[in-house]
């Protein structure tokens, strides 16, 4: 059945997807080593202090802040503090020990010099004026104590993470399974690669762009492959999809025309809530759901189906993953160069991002028609630009969405 054949806007799209999708209840206890891109199924509390204990930031020499004095002061060495192999004994006034970067400031004192700034004449220690009580001495705890929230419910493992909760001796984390997710393109013109292309075909490269899409984003997919339009077919094929996935996507057929038989194969097998959304490109975009799985139809054209991925499926299967924070991440820059766009819908621009004199400068990646392809691959970066906004003019700041970081 079809609850909603309006059009919405981007914002109203998201914000309904945040009370449509409902996040998977499943969790299960994995190995750290295998937990990357896994979504944390619990807070994850801190079982000892960060750091275990006062250590020094600097390699150089530890000593008592009652011993500064303005002017200079010499100290006598009596022995050394290096990782792993700490000074045992307590500290008096005048004496210091030597110590390495992560060593154990011993009893007695508080305050490390680094190397650089010393004299040293055998145990005699020379030290300059301006020294700071404190100084280069990572206190115990003072990142996480005991006991403390360090890590959210939601967040997906990626390498940082997996440092730090090994530096907390965490073996396993509970984890939620990850989101399966069933893919297909449809179209009676869309031929397998490895085969020379037949006149009026087009070789079928949506479906490896949505594979390479979701695995990068920590999902597991299955691929369905090509689909004719043929309303039976398609039955079958959303079928199987939804019998093994926690959601479907589609890629073509989602339009108006004769040969698009998605919309009625879907609203038989379960329920059409959105057809279309005010974004360019991409107004094309079915939602809905098959049993319990959800559907994502995206438009056939390969660069309409990766931006809407990007920018409205993504974010839904992310709600599905349980993550903490679904928000794309926006950056601002400065247009160098004037843009077309009308008011009435939200348009995201390919654009090329980059650091002119120290400040974060956009430009227009090439042609933005939707059959342009090439621009993706020039682009480093969406500009987005609301319902409200008119043409860019060069000088306007800018919201812009790149598409890479340092963790994907």
């Amino acid at each position: 059945m079809s609850s909603n054949s309006s059009s919405k806007s981007f914002e109203e799209t998201l914000e309904f997807l945040k009370t449509y999708v409902e996040p998977v209840k499943d969790t299960r206890l994995v190995p750290l080593s295998e937990s990357l891109s896994y979504f944390l199924a619990e807070d994850i509390i801190c079982p000892i202090n960060i750091p275990a204990f006062d250590n020094s930031a600097m390699d150089g020499w530890a000593f008592s802040s009652k011993d500064i004095l303005p002017e200079g002061f010499t100290l006598k060495e009596v022995g050394s503090s290096f990782a792993g192999h700490p000074f045992l004994g307590e500290l008096k006034t005048g004496e210091c020990v030597r110590i390495m970067t992560g060593g154990k400031v011993p009893e007695g004192a508080d305050t490390v010099v680094m190397q650089e700034q010393v004299t040293a004449h055998a145990k005699e220690i020379a030290f300059p004026s301006g020294v700071k009580k404190g100084q280069n001495v990572r206190k115990k705890a003072e990142e996480f104590a005991k006991g403390a929230v360090c890590m959210e419910k939601g967040t997906r493992i990626m390498p940082p993470h997996i440092n730090f909760l090994a530096t907390l001796g965490i073996p396993e984390v509970l984890v939620f399974r990850k989101v399966r997710v069933a893919f297909f393109s449809t179209g009676d013109e869309l031929q397998s690669l490895g085969s020379p292309l037949k006149d009026g075909h087009i070789y079928d490269s949506n479906r490896y762009a949505i594979r390479a899409l979701l695995e990068s984003a920590g999902f597991e997919t299955k691929d369905l492959g090509i689909v004719k339009d043929n309303p039976e077919s398609l039955k079958e094929t959303f079928q199987k999809a939804a019998d093994c996935a926690d959601a479907v996507i589609t890629s073509g057929g989602v339009s108006v025309g004769k040969a698009d038989f998605t919309r009625t194969v879907v609203e038989e097998l379960g329920e059409l809530v959105q057809w279309q959304c005010r974004i360019k490109p991409g107004r094309p975009l079915a939602i809905g759901k098959i049993g319990e799985s959800y559907f994502f139809g995206l438009p056939g054209n390969p660069t309409a189906t990766q931006i809407t991925f990007l920018v409205i499926v993504k974010q839904a299967l992310q709600l599905l993953a349980n993550t903490k924070d679904v928000s794309m991440q926006y950056a601002e820059a400065e247009a160098t160069e004037k843009m077309k766009k009308r008011e009435g819908h939200t348009e995201f621009l390919r654009g090329i991002l980059y650091t002119e004199n120290g400040k974060a400068k956009v430009r227009s990646a090439g042609s933005q028609k939707t059959g342009a392809s090439a621009s993706m691959i020039t682009a480093n970066c969406l500009i987005y630009l609301p319902e409200d906004h008119g043409p860019v003019q060069p000088g306007e700041t800018l919201l812009v969405v790149p598409f890479q970081g340092v963790y994907q």
